[in-house]
C-alpha cells in the first residue's frame, strides 16, 4: 500500500475509532471520596464473607476428617486450624486483608475449630506458632513438627511460651477454601479443596458434609492416581473416570454419617443442582449424571440406614476384607 493510501487508510480508522468512544448521555458526577469509601465498604462485603466460610468449611470438615481417621491411609496430628498470611489473598486485596482481618505481616492463626484441641488451650485468632528457630508455621509444618516431637512456641504478640497441646489423630488432607463462583469441589490427594461458589450454593452443613466426604473419598481410595492410569490406557476417553465419581459418593456418605451428620433426604443436593444447572442433568462425560448419582445416593442411604438399624459398623462394602478393618472407630 502506498504512503497516501496508508495514511487515507490510517485516518478512517482513527474517525471510525474516535466515533465510537464518545456517548450519547451525560453521567451524573460520582464523589471520589465516596468512590473510595464504597470500594472499602465492598472489599469488607467480600472479606467478612470469606471469613465467614472459612470457618464454616473447618467447622464442618474436620469432625469428617477426625472420625475416619481408621480408614485413611494418611493420618498426622491435628489440632484444629487454619492459618493465613497476606501472600494468600490478591494484591488488590491485602489492603482490606489488613484492615478487615487484622492480618499481620507473618503466618497466623486464621480458624479455630470448635472443640479443637486449639480451642481448649485457647488460641486465638493472629496467634503465630514458631518452631525451634523461631519460624512462623502454617498447618502442615505444624502438623509436620508435631510428628517430629519437635518444640512449639506460642508467639501472642504479648508472650512467647511454650506450646503444650495434645492433638487429635485426623486424616492427613489440608481443607483448603477456594475464590471461584464455580459451584465445585476437588481433591488432589493432599488436599480438599472446596470453592466459595459451591460454600455459597450447599443449603447447609448436612450437604457440605456430603461434598467434604465426597472428596476425602477420592483422597482415600487413591482415585487420582487410578483416573490418570485409566485415562491414559483407554485412549484418553473420558467415560472410564465416572466409576470412581460413583465410588466417591458412595464411600464419601459413609464418612459424613460417621462424623455424625444426618443423611436423610440428603440427595436432593443433586435435584437442586439440576435446577441451577439444567443443561448437564443428562450430561456423562467425566462425571456420572445428576440423576444417576441421586439414584445411587438415595441407596447408599438406605444401606447405611439398616446397618444402623441392625447395630453393624458403618463402614462401606469394601471387595477385600483386609479393607474393613479400622483401627480408629
Amino acid at each position: 500500500m502506498s504512503s497516501p493510501a496508508r495514511f487515507i487508510a490510517v485516518s478512517a480508522l482513527s474517525a471510525l475509532l474516535l466515533g465510537c468512544t464518545s456517548l450519547d448521555t451525560r453521567l451524573p458526577g460520582i464523589d471520589q471520596t465516596a468512590l473510595k469509601a464504597e470500594k472499602q465498604f465492598q472489599e469488607n462485603l467480600a472479606l467478612t464473607e470469606w471469613d465467614a466460610m472459612a470457618a464454616r468449611l473447618l467447622s464442618v470438615g474436620r469432625p469428617i476428617l477426625v472420625a475416619n481417621q481408621g480408614l485413611c491411609p494418611k493420618t498426622g496430628p491435628d489440632i484444629g486450624v487454619l492459618t493465613h498470611e497476606l501472600d494468600n489473598y490478591e494484591k488488590r486485596l491485602r489492603d482490606g486483608a489488613k484492615r478487615e482481618l487484622g492480618i499481620g505481616d507473618e503466618t497466623e492463626l486464621f480458624q479455630i475449630a470448635p472443640g479443637s484441641p486449639a480451642e481448649k488451650i485457647g488460641l486465638s485468632r493472629g496467634d503465630i506458632i514458631r518452631d525451634e528457630d523461631g519460624d512462623d508455621l502454617d498447618v502442615r509444618d505444624i502438623q509436620k513438627t508435631l510428628e517430629d516431637n519437635k518444640r512449639l512456641t506460642l508467639d501472642s504478640g504479648r508472650d512467647k511460651l511454650p506450646l503444650r497441646v495434645t492433638p487429635d489423630k485426623a486424616c492427613a488432607y489440608r481443607l483448603r477454601l477456594k475464590q471461584s463462583s464455580d459451584v465445585n469441589a476437588y481433591a488432589d490427594g493432599r488436599h480438599i479443596t472446596v470453592t466459595t461458589g459451591m460454600m455459597a450454593f450447599v443449603e447447609n452443613d448436612e450437604e457440605l458434609a456430603l461434598i467434604i466426604g465426597h472428596e476425602l473419598a477420592h483422597n482415600t481410595m487413591g482415585h487420582i492416581r487410578k483416573v490418570i492410569v485409566n485415562f491414559i490406557l483407554s485412549g484418553l476417553a473420558t467415560r472410564y473416570t465416572r466409576p470412581f465419581e460413583s465410588e466417591a459418593d458412595y464411600v464419601g456418605l459413609y464418612y459424613a454419617r460417621r462424623a455424625g451428620y444426618e443423611i436423610d433426604g440428603v440427595e436432593d443436593f443433586w435435584r437442586r443442582l439440576a435446577k441451577a444447572e439444567p443443561r448437564n442433568v443428562g450430561r456423562a462425560k467425566t462425571h456420572p449424571t445428576f440423576p444417576n448419582r441421586y439414584l445411587r445416593l438415595a441407596a447408599a442411604r438406605a444401606e447405611i440406614k439398616s446397618k444402623e438399624d441392625a447395630g453393624e459398623t458403618l463402614v462401606p462394602n469394601f471387595k477385600s476384607s483386609d479393607s474393613d478393618a479400622e483401627t480408629g472407630s
